[in-house]
């Protein structure tokens, strides 16, 4: 692995960590992020394979105990919490939206992804908030789908800038 593309996964990760603290807590329990955005350009910039591996430095450092997780908290519980299946989504969600990106299916992918977080996050917000489908979304998509589609604009704009200098970093 080059120090080029090894340099690259760690910024990625970094940008993550960051964005965490673009924190909106809301009335409802799910808060607004800055994660979701990060992961967005990350997964539209990097292979796949890097794209894997960033996302899952961030979740080891969150779960380690850096407060890299929404709210600056941190350990194994935010991950089997109401919002942790945000959380794991990412991990699926990049690499399928990487994978898209690649096919020349960008906004599919940016799409594809955000499905994906709505779905494992509304998921374990169910299970563990002992609550219907429904609820879930009610409490865990619905606010956000207007937020999100900016998101996936800005996510959009930012990779086409990046690219050049950064491009899919060889897997």
């Amino acid at each position: 692995m080059s120090v080029r593309r090894i340099t690259t996964i760690a910024m990625f990760t970094a940008v993550i960590c960051v964005m965490t603290f673009v924190y909106v807590p809301t009335p409802w329990g799910v808060p607004i992020t800055g994660q979701t955005l990060a992961v967005l350009v990350l997964g539209l910039v990097l292979s796949p394979k890097d794209a894997a591996i960033s996302v899952a430095l961030y979740l080891l450092l969150g779960t380690v105990g850096l407060p890299v997780f929404s709210g600056a908290r941190s350990g194994i519980g935010m991950l089997l919490g109401p919002t942790g299946g945000y959380l794991w989504s990412f991990l699926i969600g990049a690499v399928a939206l990487s994978w898209l990106k690649q096919k020349g299916r960008r906004v599919l992918g940016a799409i594809v992804f955000t499905l994906i977080v709505y779905f494992l996050g509304c998921l374990q917000l169910k299970i563990t908030g002992d609550m219907t489908f429904f609820e879930a979304v009610k409490l865990g998509m619905l606010p956000f789908i207007p937020g999100d589609l900016v998101k996936i604009a800005l996510a959009l704009a930012t990779a086409k800038k990046l690219e050049p200098t950064i491009g899919d970093s060889p897997a």
